[in-house]
């Protein structure tokens, strides 16, 4: 069976004249308010780059509309010559912190006291572990100082009666019941 000779023209000719053939249209530009970009940046704060968390937070926005404002507002970022979070949940960095994260730890120290995990959230670049070990260098600089006053106290674990320490009284009726049955806390 013979082949037929492909044309020279293109597919998209009628009469010898070439079409292009038409692109898709953009989708139309997302205008983002100065309240939605503001919410946008407190959400970003609390959850870097879920895009979903961020839209959910926002509003008024759809996942993929965050995304594009993200990442352009990423690159501002980096423009700008500020500290960019990491993309996917930080790893080991070096033992150093810059002016920027240790500028962030003290808000959240400020803000959360000792709840590191609230105030890695703050520092963002870096893991609760990290925000805690960072607080105990901090915390010992500061004795060293003579600036222990500026230590927040620690913070007060679960007693009898919520958050205060259980009575000499107390302790004793622990003791004997924990004797009489075991750990067996409920009957």
């Amino acid at each position: 069976m013979a082949r037929k000779k492909q044309s020279s023209r293109p597919k998209w000719s009628v009469l010898g004249v070439a079409r292009v053939p038409l692109k898709r249209p953009r989708a139309p530009k997302v205008h983002w308010t100065p309240d939605e970009h503001e919410r946008f940046v407190t959400a970003f704060t609390l959850y870097p780059r879920k895009w979903k968390k961020i839209a959910e937070y926002v509003g008024t926005k759809t996942p993929r509309q965050t995304q594009g404002h993200g990442e352009y507002y990423l690159k501002q970022l980096e423009r700008a010559g500020e500290e960019v979070p990491p993309p996917e949940k930080p790893g080991r960095q070096s033992e150093h912190w810059t002016a920027n994260e240790h500028e962030r730890f003290l808000v959240g120290l400020s803000t959360h006291g000792r709840q590191w995990v609230e105030v890695a959230k703050v520092v963002r670049t870096r893991t609760s572990e990290q925000v805690c070990g960072h607080a105990v260098n901090y915390f010992k600089r500061l004795q060293r100082e003579g600036k222990a006053d500026l230590i927040p106290p620690p913070e007060k674990r679960g007693g009898a009666r919520g958050n205060e320490q259980w009575t000499a009284e107390e302790h004793g009726r622990f003791l004997v019941g924990l004797s009489a049955h075991g750990r067996q806390w409920v009957e």
